[in-house]
């Protein structure tokens, strides 16, 4: 690795730019982009915080002790993660917090290297052509934004890079072992990862269905890595607790309880977005729907007495930042707020399908693909992070543009266009168009893994783009 690096000067460039865009940011630009001065936690921290503490504590990998749903919270990869800087510390939070996010930091270095392995394999063993993803990936603000934040969203795409670089290698011996145990452990960060095992599992049956040894070989190969690494989670939540739980569920929150996920469900039913009324409903203020909302006067007046409702009586709601009055501890009306929503929604999909099906789809992935700036744009840096989303959005274009270009090359680019484009599509459309609690959410770091995937496709316009360029000058 060391020799590689000296040997390549363009290389050697572009990990400099890259670690000193990620010092610079944690030293100087976090504070601003975030708006805060402890840069290393941010609102969820505290979900991977609790599992691993109760499970040192108290033997239980659970997120809410004694609540039914708290054991599915989180998936255990980045938990288990943090927890070793915990128990380092001296169980000292405080302390762990920033040795976490450098560390983070020094994961996202190594991973610009395994970018580069994986550009040398897409271009061919040209070592100048190899440093075009290399610095798309370097020079990325949205995955340099989450390096020091103690979130998930680094150690998983440091993961699910190399998954990917032990896929397209395949001359290295149990490549899809190894493939599987790092996807595997992406998942267990960050769920979204879940369905690039089974595009990967469809890519070796193809790649191998004329040869049946081989295809057995290799699907046992990753199918046994799977099975042990990422299959240890369901399998313990169905031996452990009677459950059937894939990923996580976010009952096991206080703030997401019934009542107001069912409003979360029933407002992305009407709507592709849940402010300001959700803001309002917490505030005591009067709530007005859109039109699409009114569809009958029964359900006009059901919609307002579940609105009273989950003002005064939802605990869900109460558990959030800025409650009109004290969090519901008693005696509370979750289930009938759950059960008017769920009636509302209903009937929204049943008389508002082109809505439901198409309209807030489509809305969603405009905003999935074309989001222009951030929700608060209150400081200068958050105006100025505001603008790169537009160079998101250009590389997004580009990211699949490439994947055709793949298409015409050798086996390698074909593996991975498979791969990438796929599983862009399936990541996009069901977040954007999916049905239940965890879909029609639109928050733009789940869609990071497959973003940075596109990146590596990016490069092949680019490359060609600039052999144009040359040819001129």
């Amino acid at each position: 690795m060391l020799n590689e690096i000296r040997t390549n000067k363009r290389l050697v460039l572009v990990i400099i730019l890259g670690l000193t865009l990620r010092v610079l940011f944690v030293l100087v630009g976090a504070k601003y982009y975030f708006g805060r001065e402890n840069i290393f936690v941010d609102g969820d921290t505290q979900v991977w915080v609790a599992c691993i503490q109760n499970l040192i504590e108290t033997g239980t990998y659970t997120m809410n002790p004694g609540h039914e749903y708290g054991f599915f919270g989180r998936t255990p990869g980045y938990s288990f993660f943090i927890g070793i800087f915990y128990l380092l510390t001296g169980k000292d939070w405080n302390a762990a917090y920033p040795i976490i996010g450098w560390t983070q930091v020094f994961l996202d270095i190594i991973a610009i290297y395994i970018v580069y392995k994986i550009g040398l394999k897409l271009f061919e063993g040209d070592k100048k052509l190899a440093v075009i993803p290399v610095f798309l990936y370097a020079t990325y603000p949205f995955i340099i934004v989450w390096n020091p934040v103690v979130y998930s969203e680094q150690l998983s795409i440091f993961f699910l890079l190399l998954g990917v670089y032990f896929f397209i290698y395949d001359e290295k011996k149990y490549n899809y072992f190894f493939t599987g145990i790092f996807i595997s452990t992406s998942v267990l960060c960050r769920p979204q990862v879940l369905l690039i095992i089974g595009v990967m599992g469809l890519v070796i049956l193809f790649q191998n269905r004329k040869n049946l040894k081989k295809l057995l070989n290799n699907s046992f190969q990753f199918g046994l890595a799977v099975l042990i690494v990422y299959g240890s989670w369901p399998i313990r939540n169905y031996i452990n607790y009677g459950k059937i739980e894939l990923t996580h569920d976010l009952r096991g929150f206080g703030v997401w309880g019934d009542d107001a996920l069912a409003f979360r469900e029933y407002i992305y039913s009407v709507k592709a977005e849940w402010e300001p009324q959700f803001s309002d409903i917490l505030h005591n203020k009067k709530v007005v729907f859109p039109k699409e909302a009114y569809i009958s006067k029964q359900d006009s007046l059901k919609l307002e007495e579940v609105v009273s409702l989950s003002k005064n009586c939802g605990s869900g709601f109460s558990e959030w930042r800025g409650y009109w009055k004290a969090p519901i501890t008693g005696k509370n009306c979750n289930e009938e707020i759950k059960k008017l929503y769920d009636e509302l929604r209903q009937n929204q999909i049943k008389q508002n399908p082109v809505n439901y099906y198409l309209v807030l789809p489509l809305k969603n992935l405009q905003k999935a693909i074309f989001k222009t700036k951030l929700y608060d744009t209150k400081s200068t840096g958050r105006k100025i992070a505001s603008l790169l989303f537009v160079y998101r959005t250009l590389l997004i274009i580009l990211g699949i543009a490439g994947n055709f270009l793949m298409l015409k090359y050798n086996i390698v680019h074909q593996q991975l266009s498979y791969i990438i484009l796929t599983y862009f599509l399936l990541l996009y459309l069901l977040i954007c168009a999916g049905t239940g609690p965890d879909f029609r959410n639109i928050e733009m770091r789940y869609f990071l893994p497959a973003d940075i995937l596109l990146l590596i496709s990016a490069s092949l316009p680019l490359k060609t783009a600039l052999e144009k360029i040359q040819k001129r000058v």
